[in-house]
């Protein structure tokens, strides 16, 4: 059973006791934190001696040092105020918020800064490469805890924890650290040599013609118009959660729907397949909420398909296909497979730039050739289009794929 909340002190006590086992003040409508229940006089001495720096807006400097669960506040309200200025994505804020719960499971959230040791990053490296579950706790105030397991992940996912966790040291670094963090090395990514590896344990991720037909055809209407979008257009999951009706032209046979995760601009002609199936998912649409009229596709309760956290179930709903169809295998192969395929079969129409229009890519910097060519004629996007087309509905073998 959870521990009681304490009573405070006194009437005049400033400070409220939170279910984290912590006195908080709201100030600036940001809620911060002044020590544990059993010591409300050390937690109000805290608050009378930051108060005023935190009222005016400024960090204040803390005469012990900052502890990391304050740290991991500040780098997160410093993502916060990016996620509202659309510099990054929900998707990423969320596992940037993940990153740092993981951090302070595993060193502690009343740990000091300048406690932080070299060793204590070698550990965190080992834990974050394991992966974490829900499990019940009574020392949470909500029931639950994150706790890790023994399941070792991917070095492609471990990858990424450590480049999120590596960006949080150079925050508290830059900005709260009386002396550097030296985190670098005990955080360091995965070499390329064991990301090598993992590519060439897993295999090809691509489907042939034969498989995506399959899928095509015991799929529910609006899984199968995305189906088609994704060998069509080189559309991945967040593509189809988020198309818009403005930019897609059923009629003339066209979508000019830029790339939302780059903002990069694309058009593809639509098959007549994929026109086809997208008009049926259109009739059976369920009656959308408000905000998500302008969206094509939409959930049974009419809400679009991508959540806050930048999650979407379409993936969820294309694995159940899989594996209905015998054709699921785990960290191989999902919705955007779908995309690979497109990238791989296009390729060999022999025009790599209508290619990567179509797909929506970044071209690196040093592309000169990209940043002169001003457009990409429709010429080009309908061969590309059509060669795939010629490959899906034929079957035919490429140099690039082993066959349907």
């Amino acid at each position: 059973m959870a521990k009681a909340r304490p009573k405070k002190p006194r009437k005049d006590f400033p400070l409220t006791p939170h279910p984290n086992g912590r006195w908080c003040k709201r100030i600036r409508g940001k809620l911060y934190y002044f020590g544990r229940w059993d010591d409300p006089d050390g937690a109000l001495a805290e608050y009378l001696d930051q108060k005023d720096d935190l009222y005016a807006g400024r960090v204040p400097r803390r005469a012990n040092g900052h502890d990391l669960a304050y740290a991991l506040d500040h780098f997160l309200s410093a993502k916060n105020a990016d996620l509202q200025q659309d510099r990054i994505t929900p998707r990423t804020y969320w596992e940037l918020d993940r990153t740092c719960e993981k951090i302070a499971g595993h060193l502690g959230e009343a740990r000091l800064l300048t406690d932080i040791a070299p060793d204590d990053l070698t550990s965190l490296c080992t834990a974050l490469g394991k992966g974490w579950r829900n499990v019940k706790s009574k020392h949470n105030a909500n029931g639950k805890c994150k706790v890790k397991t023994k399941t070792k992940l991917s070095p492609t996912t471990i990858k990424g924890e450590l480049t999120r966790a590596r960006m949080v040291f150079l925050h508290i670094n830059e900005y709260l650290a009386e002396k550097p963090i030296v985190y670098r090395k005990a955080l360091r990514s995965p070499s390329k040599r064991q990301l090598r590896e993992v590519v060439n344990e897993r295999g090809p991720r691509d489907f042939s013609a034969k498989e995506i037909k399959r899928l095509a055809d015991g799929a529910s209407p609006q899984l199968r118009a995305m189906i088609y979008l994704g060998i069509n257009c080189g559309f991945g999951n967040g593509d189809c959660a988020k198309l818009p009706f403005a930019q897609l032209n059923l009629d003339g046979g066209w979508h000019q729907f830029w790339r939302p995760k780059t903002q990069n601009p694309r058009r593809c002609p639509l098959w007549p397949e994929t026109v086809k199936a997208l008009r049926e998912a259109i009739e059976k649409r369920p009656t959308p909420v408000a905000e998500a009229e302008r969206f094509v596709f939409l959930t049974r309760e009419g809400n679009g398909w991508s959540k806050e956290n930048g999650w979407n179930a379409i993936s969820t709903e294309f694995r159940k296909l899989l594996k209905d169809n015998g054709l699921y295998r785990a960290g191989v192969n999902g919705f955007y497979s779908l995309r690979r395929t497109f990238e791989t079969v296009a390729t060999d129409a022999g025009h790599q730039p209508a290619v990567d229009f179509i797909m929506g890519h970044c071209p690196p910097d040093d592309d000169m050739a990209a940043r002169y060519r001003q457009r990409i004629s429709d010429e080009a996007l309908t061969k590309v289009s059509d060669f795939v087309r010629q490959w899906f509905i034929g079957g035919q073998k490429t140099s690039s794929q082993s066959g349907p």
